[in-house]
């Protein structure tokens, strides 16, 4: 088997391997057709042009399926996940969706003891009927799909992906040509004595900001979500949440990215960002702390829900009078340049909202959208982009 679903139990495991099975079926279907038409279309390009591609690809399947159907564990690599992922697509795009795994599932549970699957997991099980559907349980991530976009962001900004966004890019060498590899290698080398001052740094961390009133505090609130906002908008962040190949993140993806810039940024502060603060009444998405002092709350939520105005209206206000804290902020990532245009009049809102309940209120919305203009095609002092 392959070495994912860490911490689920060994049924579930098997049951999900038996329907990843499916990789079998991939290869009959090629198997009286040309290399390239199918077999070489789920590897990376870089891979499809390597001398002997034929034989060393279809090993790489025979592999990837022997690795499925056994009761070792084995690596899931970057590579392996590329090619799982495409063979998934591959088979439920062809099919048109027909392709259905229900049946698998079922008869794949009924001959198991399945007293040892907690509810989560049979719901989960329950709930894979295609391909599509069996991408979602496989992947908690899609990192392996980007990595061309990632490494853009590193050559310009190394510190994003590797503190930022957590991201090892030689971890993912085999999706790298080799030249590509090749340019990450004199880039790392370059940044190496920084990057080792920073690690001895993180270890010995100490507070050294100054934070002693209430606008200290907000400053250092206020500069948290303007950071956010530019490398979002102006740094290619965007395309880590925007994606037309890869879809649209969801709110919590979007909130685990903020959470861990806010812990980077806040480290030599003190203050403590705690994501998910059980007020009593809700989840507050994340509360900022120095002491009892100074605290302040923040709501980050996606252009694309249809009631976003109300976590404005209703939600903050009530989670700031709940924990009797008097800063709070409400963040809005839009994917779109409507939804962006339409929020505009939240920034008014935000303040007669703080008048009424005597609380300081803010708002600030992050355009995601992608289409800001490079600076070679700016003709216009609107295109810029900093509003």
């Amino acid at each position: 088997m392959l070495d994912i679903f860490d911490g689920n139990s060994k049924v579930y495991k098997k049951v999900v391997h038996e329907a990843l099975d499916i990789v079998e079926h991939f290869m009959e279907v090629g198997s009286n057709l040309e290399y390239d038409e199918i077999y070489g279309s789920v590897f990376p390009l870089h891979k499809q042009d390597e001398e002997n591609k034929e034989n060393q690809g279809l090993a790489f399947l025979k592999k990837l399926h022997r690795e499925i159907i056994d009761n070792f564990s084995h690596e899931f690599s970057p590579l392996k996940e590329y090619v799982l992922y495409h063979i998934l697509f591959f088979v439920h795009e062809g099919s048109e969706g027909t392709f259905l795994l229900s049946d698998t599932i079922q008869k794949s549970l009924n001959k198991r003891e399945t007293s040892s699957l907690d509810e989560d997991e049979l719901t989960v099980l329950n709930t894979i009927e295609t391909p599509k559907d069996l991408i979602g349980v496989c992947f908690e991530d899609l990192d392996f799909l980007k990595v061309e976009k990632i490494f853009d962001i590193y050559k310009t900004n190394p510190k994003v992906v590797t503190d930022f966004l957590h991201v090892d890019l030689e971890y993912y060498k085999d999706l790298l040509p080799d030249d590509i590899f090749s340019e990450y290698k004199q880039i790392q080398e370059y940044l190496t004595p920084e990057e080792k001052s920073t690690k001895q740094n993180t270890v010995v961390k100490a507070v050294t900001e100054t934070i002693n009133s209430k606008d200290d505090f907000y400053k250092k609130v206020d500069s948290l979500i303007a950071t956010f906002k530019h490398f979002i908008e102006h740094k290619k962040v965007h395309i880590l949440f925007n994606d037309k190949k890869i879809g649209q993140a969801k709110e919590k993806q979007v909130q685990v990215a903020f959470w861990m810039m806010a812990k980077m940024a806040l480290q030599e502060s003190g203050i403590v960002i705690s994501p998910e603060v059980d007020t009593g009444r809700g989840i507050v998405d994340f509360q900022l702390s120095k002491g009892a002092d100074f605290q302040a709350l923040i709501e980050l939520k996606l252009g694309n829900h249809g009631r976003y105005k109300d976590g404005l209206n209703f939600l903050l206000p009530t989670y700031l009078l709940i924990e009797q804290v008097d800063y709070g902020f409400f963040v809005l990532v839009c994917y779109t340049q409507e939804i962006y245009e339409e929020a505009k009049s939240l920034h008014q809102k935000a303040e007669e909202l703080s008048q009424k309940y005597n609380r300081k209120i803010r708002f600030e919305r992050i355009d995601a959208s992608g289409t800001l203009e490079s600076a070679s095609k700016i003709r216009t002092e609107k295109d810029i982009g900093f509003k």
